[in-house]
């Protein structure tokens, strides 16, 4: 392992139901893994009607460094152990301050082999570096509605209180079941994406799954931007 790439390994288990996959890890099996950088936690999955398998949870900066450049994994299995594939997908936030965290989603793409899961490994790479990213963000919600045609919709605010421009802005939600578990995520450029000084920006996002949507019970809110990132918020239906 190259110097400043720390990596996790959680094993976990699918149970299924008629087409949906739910992930379950325990208390027991999230703290063995307290001592190292990252943790993975409140994970969920389920296989959407083109049979695309969605794997969705936080990944949590337990050290002492911000880091950057993170990247989840995941191996998946079939019931002999045999390795199916392998599909990787960098985190909602561009950097992960520590002890904060950051939603995650991963694909299994291959819908031949996609029944056949019975059971994956994840794991978290990411790069330290010396300097947190400034916590200059302010995200507020507006209101939020499940619509008839099961499109979850989130609307808000995003204020700059920093000295500088806040480029590339963003507001990322995290929506939750009634157990906790990360069921889906939304993603949405501010409207400006750059915001001055002192400026506010509206956003609007949409989470699309319909299959999950229904199960929502709350959500939290962050905003990034190049320079800056907020505190999440969080809001129950």
């Amino acid at each position: 392992m190259s110097v400043g790439i720390i990596t996790i390994i959680i094993m976990v288990s699918l149970l299924f139901g008629t087409n949906i996959m739910i992930i379950i890890i325990d208390t027991a099996t999230e703290m063995a893994f307290a001592s190292s950088d990252f943790l993975i936690q409140k994970t969920s999955s389920f296989v959407d009607e083109n049979k695309i398998m969605h794997v969705y949870g936080e990944v949590k900066n337990i050290s002492d460094k911000a880091m950057i450049n993170v990247v989840v994994k995941a191996l998946f299995y079939n019931a002999n152990g045999k390795a199916l594939s392998e599909f990787q997908r960098s985190s909602e936030l561009r950097t992960i301050n520590p002890g904060t965290i950051s939603p995650f989603e991963i694909l299994y793409i291959n819908t031949k082999t996609v029944n056949s899961v019975k059971d994956f490994q994840l794991s978290a790479v990411g790069t330290p570096i010396e300097k947190t990213k400034p916590t200059a963000l302010k995200i507020h919600s507006d209101n939020s509605r499940l619509d008839i045609l099961g499109f979850y919709y989130i609307n808000g605010r995003i204020i700059n209180a920093g000295p500088l421009k806040a480029t590339d802005s963003s507001a990322i939600a995290t929506l939750y079941d009634k157990d906790d578990k990360v069921i889906a995520i939304g993603r949405a450029l501010a409207e400006p994406v750059n915001l001055l000084p002192d400026g506010q920006a509206a956003f609007g996002l949409v989470a699309t799954q319909k299959l999950q949507t229904y199960k929502v019970k709350s959500y939290s809110l962050i905003a990034d931007s190049n320079e800056y990132i907020s505190l999440p918020i969080f809001s129950s239906k």
